[in-house]
C-alpha cells in the first residue's frame, strides 16, 4: 500500500464500519460505536461529524422515562438516500428508484421489444432524475441469462442484448452499477439462515442458484448454476435443446416446453391439473421425477439444506406439483442426507430486490460494499 495514501485508507475502511454499524444496529449511539469498534471517542465523533455532512446519517433523539436530557442516537438517513433496481427479462424492462428503506420513489414497465438497451438506458435517465437531490448509492440490473457478474458482460441470454456490456454502457450515468443474473440476486437477497441451499426459477426457463457456506457459487466461466441443461437420463425420449445437447431439463420442466408438450397454455395446464385430470396429472408426475432426478444428485454431492423454488410455474401448479418434486428427491437421497425440503419463495419484486441488494451491498462489508462517496 502507499503509505503517502494508507491514512485516507484507513479513515475510508473506519468510515465503512460505522456505516456497517449504524446500518445493522439501527438506532446506535456514539459510544457503543467506540467500543465496537475499538476506534477512540475522538475518532468516531470526527467520522460521525463528516457522514452527517455527507448526508449519510442522522441524529435520533431517543425518548427515556427518566429525568434529564433524552439520549442522541445516530440512524442511517434512509429518507435522504435511494437505489434504482431493473429486471430485464423475456416478459420486458421493470426499472424502480427506491430510497434506502424499499419505499417507492419512481417505477417504469415496458413490454418486451427489439432494440431494448436504447429503452433501458432512457428509463434509468428517468429514474436518476426522479431521485432529485437524494444520493443515489448505484444501480442493479437484473438479467435472465449467463452473465459475466465481474465484467458486467451479458454471455447468453434470450432478452436481446448477448454480447452486450451493459458496465461499460452505462457507465456515462455515473453511479455504481452491478450486472447480476436473475437468480443470483433473488439468492443474494433472500436473508436465509440456512448456509447451504439451492435456488430455482421455474419460468420460460429454468435458472438457478447455489448458496454454500453462507456465500452464492460463481465459476471462471460463470455456468455455475445452470441447471436447466442438466441432463435427465431417465427420459425416454430425450428432446433437442437450444443449447446442442439432448436431454436437458428445460426441454421438458420449462413453461416453455410444458406449452409444447401439452398443445395448451401453462395456465389451462394448471387448470387441468388441479382438476386432476388424469393425463395431465400423469404427465406433470413425470415432471417431478425428471425435476427430481439432477436435483437429488446435487442435494447430495453439495450437502444443501433447503431447495427454493419460485417462478410462474410454481405459482400456477402450487404445493401440490412441488409435494410430487419433494417425494421424487426423498426416494433418490439416502438416509444421512442434510435436505429439509423444498421451500417457496414468497412474492417478490425483482426491481425492488435489485434496489435492496445495492444498499445491502453498499453498507455491509461482507457483500463488499461500495466506496462512500456522494453523487
Amino acid at each position: 500500500m502507499n503509505k503517502a495514501t494508507s491514512p485516507e485508507v484507513m479513515k475510508l475502511n473506519n468510515k465503512k464500519a460505522i456505516l456497517e454499524l449504524i446500518y445493522s444496529e439501527k438506532n446506535i449511539y456514539r459510544a457503543q460505536i467506540a467500543d465496537r469498534t475499538r476506534l477512540s471517542n475522538q475518532t468516531v465523533t470526527n467520522l460521525v461529524k463528516e457522514l452527517k455532512e455527507e448526508g449519510f446519517i442522522k441524529e435520533v433523539t431517543m425518548e427515556t422515562k427518566g429525568k434529564g436530557r433524552n439520549p442522541i442516537a445516530l440512524s442511517i438517513a434512509l429518507d435522504d438516500l435511494c437505489a434504482i433496481g431493473v429486471e430485464i427479462s423475456v416478459r420486458g424492462v421493470t426499472v424502480g428508484c427506491f430510497n434506502a428503506s424499499g419505499r417507492v420513489i419512481c417505477r417504469e414497465e415496458h413490454p418486451p421489444t427489439d432494440g431494448i438497451l436504447p429503452i433501458v438506458k432512457a428509463m434509468l435517465e428517468r429514474a436518476l432524475k426522479a431521485a432529485d437531490t437524494k444520493t443515489v448509492l448505484g444501480n442493479a440490473i437484473s438479467v435472465e441469462g449467463v452473465i459475466n457478474e465481474s465484467k458486467g458482460l451479458v454471455v447468453k441470454s434470450s432478452v436481446g442484448l448477448e454480447g452486450v456490456n451493459l458496465k461499460e454502457e452505462l457507465r456515462y450515468l455515473g453511479i455504481k452499477t452491478y450486472i447480476r443474473n436473475d437468480v443470483n440476486l433473488l439468492a443474494e437477497t433472500s436473508d436465509r439462515q440456512e448456509e447451504n441451499y439451492m435456488m430455482i426459477r421455474f419460468d420460460r426457463g429454468i435458472g438457478a442458484a447455489l448458496f454454500l457456506n453462507g456465500a452464492i457459487l460463481r465459476s471462471d466461466h460463470n455456468m455455475a448454476g445452470e441447471f436447466g441443461h442438466a441432463i435427465v437420463y431417465s427420459n425416454p425420449s430425450p428432446k433437442p435443446c437450444k443449447c446442442g445437447k439432448t436431454g436437458c431439463l428445460t426441454t421438458e420442466a420449462s413453461m416453455s416446453a410444458i406449452e409444447t408438450h401439452f398443445k395448451m397454455s401453462v395456465s389451462d395446464a394448471a387448470a387441468a391439473y388441479h382438476a386432476e385430470e388424469d393425463e395431465v396429472t400423469v404427465k406433470m408426475e413425470q415432471l417431478s421425477r425428471f425435476i427430481a432426478e439432477p436435483l437429488a444428485n446435487l442435494i447430495t454431492i453439495m450437502d444443501l439444506e433447503k431447495v427454493l423454488v419460485t417462478g410462474t410455474l410454481v405459482d400456477l401448479f402450487g404445493e401440490t406439483f412441488l409435494q410430487s418434486i419433494h417425494r421424487a428427491v426423498l426416494e433418490r437421497l439416502s438416509v444421512w442426507n442434510s435436505y429439509q425440503g423444498i421451500e417457496v419463495l414468497e412474492t417478490y419484486d425483482i426491481a425492488e430486490r435489485s434496489a435492496k441488494f445495492v444498499v445491502e451491498k453498499y453498507f455491509l462489508r461482507w457483500r463488499n460494499g461500495g466506496a462512500i462517496s456522494k453523487k
